[in-house]
């Protein structure tokens, strides 16, 4: 699991749901073009593409 950039760097990625490692309930998060996962958690600010902008871009997870 990939840790939450502090730098204030921007992740892309595709968002996807995966089984929390913990617990076994679905968690919502992004995998970035390298494989790493990021979770998704309470007061992230994301930004949204709509496909036809994505429509190039193969999807990583």
């Amino acid at each position: 699991m990939s840790d939450i950039p502090s730098n204030g760097d921007i992740v892309e990625g595709v968002v996807t749901a995966r089984p929390c490692d913990c617990c076994g309930h679905h968690e919502v998060g992004i995998v970035t073009a390298a494989g790493d996962y990021l979770p998704l958690r309470p007061g992230m600010q994301v930004r949204i593409l709509r496909q036809a902008e994505a429509e190039d871009d193969e999807p990583v997870g």
